[in-house]
């Protein structure tokens, strides 16, 4: 008998292991893509995956953000699977949702908001060498719209054409992302680049601490309302006095909002704990980073264009917490 008491021992232990083994959460992987690495999305990204990390990991929870060439890339990817969340722009996200602009004919019904973020702020920025005073100016010149297919080349396309007369033919469009186009203005071999994203923007501030002498141009009312009126979805944005180096006075800019978007597959319970998770943890959030001091609760709804819904489990947080929810943002799922 005595020799079978460490083989029984052996087996007491292993089963204890197996039972403790069962008991650990499964792995739930989260990857956020983001835009490029001199943005505001990359960064935000990064700080919302450690947050994540920190607060749900003991639940399974490991999310990761991931680099990427913008808004476009990051909802083909919800489209694709490759990712379960994205930061996207608002106006695109509902492109998407409806298969239009870059989403001609390719729908993605299943996109849902998680929250909106901050406006994003098109910053056109030109050096002053360059000459160029108003957007028509910039007729002949190099000019970086943004990585291709994302946000910020649509934006740039739009803005210029509506209200600079532009036409790509009328110049030549670079498809650089911010840190290549700010090291390319400060080699002279560009007379200027929009870095469209939360203020501020690391490849603005690096571009204005530069010994690139440099200016963004401004949207007169005018302007903004004969944008508008084609393109309902931008707003009007001040970027304050010295946000910028050597930038002592404010400018006026516009802007469209962006937003956490993941595709209505994303479990409800996931959905809800990321989203609570932030709203938790807010005065964290909006010391992380300026572009986050943005995040209000009120907020998280505000800026949300109608015919895309929130995620289900996004909506069930937000009605806990007593948010008028619009019609038009409850999702189908909520209503069976």
């Amino acid at each position: 008998m005595r020799r079978t008491i460490p083989v029984v021992a052996l087996l007491l232990v292993l089963a204890v292991v197996a039972g403790s083994a069962g008991c650990a959460p499964k792995k739930q992987f989260v990857t956020i893509v983001t835009g490029g690495t001199a943005g505001t999305y990359y960064p935000v990204g990064t700080i919302m995956a450690a947050l994540w990390n920190e607060k749900l990991g003991k639940t399974g929870v490991v999310a990761a953000a991931q680099s990427s060439g913008g808004s476009v890339e990051n909802l083909n990817m919800l489209k694709s699977g490759e990712a379960q969340l994205g930061i996207a722009m608002c106006n695109l996200t509902y492109f998407a949702a409806k298969g239009q602009e870059r989403f001609d004919g390719k729908p993605f019904p299943d996109v849902r908001f998680l929250t909106a973020l901050w406006p994003d702020v098109s910053q056109f920025v030109v050096t002053k060498a360059s000459g160029v005073n108003t957007f028509s100016d910039l007729r002949g010149k190099k000019f970086s719209v943004g990585s291709a297919g994302s946000g910020t080349e649509y934006s740039s396309r739009m803005i210029l054409d509506i209200i600079g007369g532009l036409k790509y033919a009328d110049f030549t469009p670079e498809y650089l992302s911010y840190g290549d186009a700010s090291a390319a203005m400060q080699n002279g071999q560009l007379a200027g680049m929009n870095a469209e994203g939360g203020v501020p923007t690391t490849a603005v501030a690096e571009i204005f601490a530069s010994r690139t002498p440099v200016r963004m141009l401004q949207f007169t009312d005018s302007e903004y309302h004969k944008l508008n009126d084609q393109i309902p979805f931008y707003v009007q944005v001040t970027i304050p006095a010295n946000t910028y180096s050597n930038q002592p006075e404010a400018i006026k800019t516009i802007g469209v909002k962006c937003a956490v978007v993941a595709s209505k597959g994303l479990s409800e319970k996931l959905a809800y704990d990321l989203v609570k998770a932030m709203y938790e943890n807010l005065e964290t959030m909006q010391k992380s980073h300026k572009a986050l001091g943005y995040l209000t609760l009120q907020g998280a709804i505000e800026g949300l264009p109608k015919g895309v819904p929130l995620h289900v489990g996004a909506y069930k947080f937000f009605k806990e917490k007593g948010l008028n929810i619009p019609a038009e943002l409850i999702p189908p799922e909520a209503k069976k």
